[in-house]
């Protein structure tokens, strides 16, 4: 006879018995702040859910909204033109300023990038309440053209710092 099933299934039952169905989840006690200093910049960011596509030109939660849109309407084959790309925190979340923000940017072919990668030294405005970035880019051919932005930042509020990473793309339409 085999005795290994029954006691596997023996010390389920036991395990089972006792958990008491709508039992109050015990309390945590309070976590004390000024005992430690927490360095939310050393920490990873929870994985992020994983798309082959982008979640379009805005991604607005309860702490932040990230943008990316054309800054003109129309582009010219052989122009420079710009794209931009904004963060504003929303209600008590900030943008962290000494979390090292980077925006990694590709486009389709027929456009090429001034530069890959913006940091905070590329940003045209650095606040608390709004970073805004601007990246330049020329056409090569007519036709609509997509821009692609992987941003990695820091939401803080008082108490609290969550690291996000999110991917933008608008699409640009050039003459």
């Amino acid at each position: 006879m085999r005795i290994w099933p029954l006691l596997l299934i023996l010390s389920f039952l036991v395990a089972l018995s006792g958990c008491e169905r709508g039992a109050p989840a015990p309390k945590a006690g309070e976590h004390d702040h000024s005992k430690h200093h927490h360095d939310h910049a050393a920490v990873d960011p929870p994985p992020a859910k994983k798309s082959d596509e982008p979640a379009g030109p805005s991604i607005e939660t309860g702490s932040f909204l990230l943008a990316v849109a054309p800054a003109q309407p129309s582009y010219a084959v052989g122009k420079a033109g710009e794209v931009e790309i904004a963060l504003e925190g929303r209600g008590e979340w900030h943008v962290n300023q000494e979390y090292p923000i980077r925006i990694d940017l590709k486009a389709a072919p027929g456009v090429a990038l001034k530069k890959n990668e913006l940091v905070k030294d590329d940003a045209k405005e650095f606040g608390e309440d709004k970073v805004r970035f601007v990246a330049t880019l020329e056409p090569s051919a007519a036709g609509e053209h997509e821009v692609t932005c992987d941003v990695s930042f820091a939401m803080c509020t008082e108490e609290n710092c969550i690291l996000e990473r999110r991917t933008v793309a608008t699409q640009l339409k050039v003459e």
